[in-house]
């Protein structure tokens, strides 16, 4: 596990000695309606999370080709192909827009996390006061992107995805060169094949960049989300909605409040059970111990001034008597009384 790999966020240690640092994704979910988006950010920061994540897409900038189209999975109207141009264009919120979000949100006591997908988003977050700056999988080829984060000075967050160690350690490489400094990592895949998904990989993406590494999962489940915990992730992502039904992208795999509040509740519960790096009994281990521990008993009637032999004890419960763990410190002793066969032994019973 890496060492000292604590990253300091607007007064907030992210890393190993530290609680995992969550992240309420926002950014298909708001609907580019900042209504719903101050409803999402009051929700968010009633449920308790750390960050709150949004995207500036600019269909402008990012498409070439206006003509894609993308299909999403809805709740009630199944399956819908939609032009991305026309997607992307819902998402989008004016300057003045995303300055009254970025306040709001801080104001809130959270932090204002937001992917940038095209080199104006960089300066326009810049104004926005955010204390880190993120790129997805994506993005992770786009050189001059990554240099112009790294010229803020600021801390770089991104999506391994699509991305190898070697590639990892280029973006990290080009954002350093051009003064960037601290990096943190999410663990990401965009598949539903198990044996791809290689949640090993977070290990050792800690040991190799030592920064803190966390999980951005793609869908409703949290089966992985919990064992991330036990892997030791020190941030964890999961996108919310306000309605499941709306017929928009990102929707239908995102959690209802109610049902975030329960993964919250179910990742804070983990990591508390998972302790401290020691091994130590529960208050209720040391309680039941004192009957479920065995003693020595006399296994037969033994006569004043035998010599104790092994074949003398039995071991038995409650443990209130000698610990059969020191059966060895009584053996060739001579019994001080007669004992009868079955009775607990003591201390004065030898001589």
């Amino acid at each position: 596990m890496a060492k000292n790999n604590t990253v300091l966020i607007n007064g907030k240690k992210i890393g190993d000695q530290n609680k995992i640092y969550t992240i309420g994704d926002v950014g298909l979910t708001n609907g580019g309606d900042i209504e719903r988006t101050f409803k999402l950010i009051d929700t968010l920061a009633d449920l308790g999370v750390d960050a709150i994540k949004f995207q500036m897409i600019g269909p402008d900038e990012l498409l070439g080709d206006k003509k894609v189209t993308y299909k999403f999975k809805t709740l009630l109207n199944g399956e819908i192909t939609q032009n991305m141009y026309e997607m992307f264009s819902e998402l989008n919120f004016s300057d003045e827009e995303w300055f009254k979000i970025s306040d709001y949100i801080f104001s809130k006591k959270l932090e204002f996390i937001c992917t940038s997908h095209f080199m104006g988003a960089v300066d326009l977050l810049e104004k926005c006061k955010v204390n880190l700056h993120k790129i997805c999988t994506w993005s992770s080829t786009h050189k001059r992107l990554i240099e112009k984060i790294g010229k803020t000075k600021k801390p770089l967050l991104i999506d391994t995805g699509a991305s190898t160690i070697e590639e990892i350690e280029e973006i990290f490489l080009w954002h350093s060169r051009c003064g960037g400094k601290e990096k943190l990592i999410l663990h990401d895949f965009h598949t539903d094949n198990i044996g791809e998904m290689n949640f090993k990989g977070i290990q050792l993406l800690k040991e190799t960049f030592n920064c803190p590494v966390g999980y951005t999962p793609q869908g409703r489940d949290y089966d992985y989300d919990l064992m991330c915990v036990g892997i030791g992730v020190n941030i964890l992502e999961k996108r919310i909605t306000l309605d499941r039904k709306i017929p928009k992208n990102g929707h239908w795999k995102s959690l209802e409040p109610k049902e975030f509040k329960l993964w919250l509740d179910k990742i804070r519960d983990c990591e508390k059970a998972m302790g401290d790096y020691k091994v130590i009994p529960s208050a209720k281990d040391i309680e039941i111990s004192k009957w479920a521990f065995k003693s020595l008993y006399s296994s037969r009637n033994i006569s004043r001034g035998e010599t104790a032999k092994d074949d003398m004890f039995v071991a038995r419960r409650p443990g209130t008597g000698i610990s059969p763990k020191k059966i060895s410190d009584f053996i060739g002793k001579k019994f001080s009384l007669d004992v009868k066969e079955g009775t607990l032994l003591k201390q004065n019973y030898f001589e």
